[in-house]
């Protein structure tokens, strides 16, 4: 009733926006929480109990005595009992979902299980402790029946996992808001509360008396992997709360989203192992000996498509800016790239479904092609550099590239035409030179120009052919660092 009125909300006063989010987030959570208890109720085992007319036998060891003689009492106590052995024994086999490493399973099942369980046992052991269930057990104890050695197991049993459920309940509550984050907020806020989450998983197992067992702590770490991905996928799918296909997504936006997923997967696995180190140093308490495979195979495999993705995406940027930017020549290789992308637009399938192979066929045959249109490109670029004679010219277009080209294979190869050029520029120091002690005892002037003037205008010219160059050279340490780049620079600084 009260939480869609507060969904349409608007005036909030002078409450800020963040708190306003926070505030819908703790209604959320407490009526899930209280969805989770009514449903915890409607899974409750009633107990059977003895027909009405055994409910006048008295709680004392005389009225124990009197009906453990008769048989048909016994016979009928011991069937209530044996139902309750039944009930109880199939509760006790009870384990979590099957699916438990299902990609959308998060933490938050791990908290709904441990908490509707104790709900159960809970409510068992209230209804054991009535006074007619405290008669049944009675009678049967006077009359030495049988069954009790089953139901002492069963009895025994049910305190084990009522005692098993408050303390996992008690430990998972108490991680259950670092563990928020991974389905409320971003990747960043992810990576910010990763160490308090860590810290938090951290002390379960070392005190945790029932949780700390390999499996559960392997299984608590798998779920809060789930949910990463999860909220990962959603901040990659949703822009501005609209959900949109990645082809119709600003690309160099959805870039930097793509690669928070490798940043948040970085982060979580570093955090990991530097918590397991420190275990390392302290081999008297329980250590993260868990399969880490398990733990982390999905996201790797997940970061893997993101991999693509971006390489993808990072080519569709390249090759829109160098359509944006119209050098002459390339509209056909412009026109055949962009047509290897309408065609892998059409294909069906959700490129973030990282369990789906489809998308990994199709992309290698799209890299092949990728891979002669970059030749093209490269033999492009080359024949370009070929017809320049100025150094200053080359530098510039050499930057008009840099600034387009984003693939590593492309960057690599216009790094290596910075050494040819570099080479180029030497020589015309020497040029420059040699212009210089041929013409500077009567340097060409500006016709009507004074000669101190004309011969000032004259050494700046030689000056800026060299200067220029070198300034863009000093940016890039690879070059300036090389030996042939000192003899270089020993020319230039004559």
């Amino acid at each position: 009733m009260f939480k869609p009125t507060l969904e349409h909300q608007d005036n909030w006063g002078k409450c800020k926006e963040e708190n306003v989010k926070e505030y819908r987030g703790h209604v959320e959570k407490f009526a899930n929480l209280l969805q989770e208890a009514a449903a915890s109720l409607q899974k409750v085992e009633e107990l059977p109990m003895p027909d009405a007319k055994h409910e006048n036998i008295g709680a004392t060891s005389a009225a124990f005595a009197k009906a453990a003689v008769e048989s048909d009492v016994v016979a009928h106590f011991e069937s209530i009992v044996e139902r309750w052995c039944s009930q109880t024994e199939h509760m006790l086999e009870e384990k979590q979902p099957p699916a438990k490493d299902a990609e959308d399973v998060g933490p938050d099942s791990e908290f709904d299980f441990w908490r509707g369980r104790m709900a159960r046992f809970n409510n068992v052991a209230e209804q054991l402790k009535k006074p007619i269930a405290r008669v049944v057990i009675g009678v049967l104890t006077t009359a030495k029946s049988k069954i009790l050695r089953r139901w002492k197991t069963c009895d025994n049993g049910i305190t084990d996992a009522l005692n098993e459920a408050k303390d996992n309940v008690k430990y998972l509550s108490t991680l259950e808001k670092y563990t928020e984050p991974l389905k409320s907020g971003t990747p960043e806020q992810i990576i910010e509360g990763l160490p308090a989450l860590m810290n938090n998983v951290k002390m379960m197992l070392t005190i945790a008396r029932y949780y700390s067992t390999q499996e559960h702590m392997t299984t608590l770490f798998v779920k809060i992997t789930n949910q990463m991905i999860k909220t990962c996928r959603k901040g990659i799918e949703y822009v501005d709360g609209e959900k949109k296909r990645l082809w119709d997504q600003d690309h160099e936006d959805l870039l930097k989203r793509l690669e928070m997923s490798l940043k948040l997967n970085d982060a979580y696995q570093e955090l990991y192992r530097v918590t397991k180190e420190k275990l390392q140093t302290q081999p008297k308490v329980k250590q993260f000996d868990f399969n880490e495979s398990r733990i982390f195979g999905k996201f790797d495999l997940y970061c893997k498509r993101v991999q693509k993705l971006m390489d993808m995406f990072t080519t569709i940027v390249q090759f829109s800016a160098l359509a944006n930017n119209k050098v002459e020549g390339m509209e056909a290789l412009i026109a055949q790239f962009f047509s290897l992308v309408d065609d892998f637009k059409r294909k069906q399938y959700d490129l973030l479904d990282y369990t789906k192979n489809a998308f990994d066929r199709d992309f290698l045959e799209y890299n092949v092609n990728i891979a002669e249109l970059e030749t093209m490109l490269q033999g492009f670029i080359n024949a370009s550099f070929e017809n320049i004679t100025s150094t200053e010219h080359a530098l510039t277009l050499l930057k008009q590239f840099e600034t387009i080209l984003q693939r590593e294979t492309l960057k690599s190869d216009l790094d290596s035409k910075y050494t040819v050029i570099f080479h180029n520029y030497g020589l015309d120091l020497e040029t420059v030179q040699k212009i210089y002690d041929k013409q500077k005892n009567l340097p060409p002037t500006v016709r009507n120009s004074p000669p101190v003037a004309g011969n000032l205008i004259w050494a700046r010219q030689l000056l800026r052919r060299i200067e220029d160059p070198m300034k863009k050279f000093q940016a890039n340490k690879n070059i300036m660092t090389t030996k042939e780049s000192k003899k270089i620079i020993k020319t230039y600084n004559k």
